[in-house]
C-alpha cells in the first residue's frame, strides 16, 4: 500500500483549559503490524499495514501551559503530550490499522455516559460530512471533550486535502489544530485518517 503521511496545523483562538500529562502510545506502536479490528470498513480491513511517511508539514502555535489537574478522557491521552496534540503519537496511530481501530474505540467507549461529548460528536460529525459533500464518505468518526478522530474514503487525493483545508477554516464548529493523514488503499480507494483538536486550549502540535 503507498501511503503518504503529512500533517496540518489550523490555529485559529487561545482560550483557557485544563489538560495533563497524555499517556504512551507504546502499546499502539506495537501492533502497526497487525490486521485492523471489525469496527473498520472492509474496505479498510482489507488495507495492508506497511506503511513509509514521508516528509511531513508541521507547524506549532505557543502552547498553552498543561495544568497538571487537568483531565481527558482515556482515548485523547493516547494522542495528547502535555496538552497538545502529539504529531509522534497521530503518526503512529493514524499509520496503523489496527491502532486506529483501537482509537476510534476507545472513543467511542469513552463517550458513553457523557452527554456533552455525544453532542459535540454530533455536531462536529454534521461539519465534516457537510465539508465532504458528494466527494467522498465520513466512514468513522468519534470525539472526546477535546479531540475528534476519525476517517474519510474520496475519490482522489485532492478531496480530501480540500476537506482537509475546509474542516479547519469552519466557523461554525472551529477546529484548532489538525493533523491528517492520507492514504491509499488498492488503486482507486484514496482518502486519509485524521485527527484535531476542538479545545482552544489544546491549540499545538507537538514535534516528535
Amino acid at each position: 500500500m503507498d501511503v503518504r503521511v503529512w500533517s496540518v496545523l489550523a490555529v485559529l483562538a487561545i482560550a483557557g483549559c485544563d489538560s495533563k500529562q497524555a499517556a504512551s502510545v507504546e502499546g499502539a506502536a506495537k501492533t502497526a503490524g497487525a490486521a485492523p479490528v471489525p469496527s473498520l470498513s472492509s474496505a479498510v480491513t482489507d488495507a495492508g499495514s506497511a506503511r513509509m511517511p514521508t516528509a511531513s508539514k508541521r507547524a506549532t502555535a505557543t502552547q498553552v501551559p498543561a495544568d497538571p489537574e487537568g483531565h481527558f478522557l482515556e482515548g485523547e491521552r493516547l494522542l495528547l503530550t502535555e496538552g497538545a496534540l502529539s504529531a509522534e503519537k497521530s503518526d503512529v496511530i493514524l499509520g496503523s490499522d489496527n491502532a486506529f481501530a483501537q482509537a476510534i474505540s476507545q472513543f467511542e467507549r469513552d463517550a458513553v455516559g457523557h452527554p456533552e461529548v455525544q453532542d459535540l460528536t454530533r455536531l462536529y460529525r454534521t461539519a465534516a460530512t457537510r465539508l465532504i459533500g458528494s466527494d467522498g464518505t465520513l466512514v468513522s468518526f468519534a470525539c472526546g471533550y477535546s479531540l475528534c478522530v476519525g476517517q474519510i474514503r474520496s475519490r482522489t487525493d485532492e478531496d480530501f486535502s480540500a476537506w482537509s483545508e475546509a474542516i479547519g477554516m469552519d466557523k461554525a464548529a472551529p477546529v484548532y489544530s489538525l493533523t491528517t493523514a492520507p492514504m491509499t488503499w488498492g488503486r482507486d480507494q484514496r482518502g486519509g485518517r485524521f485527527v484535531f483538536s476542538v479545545d482552544p486550549a489544546a491549540n499545538a502540535i507537538t514535534g516528535p
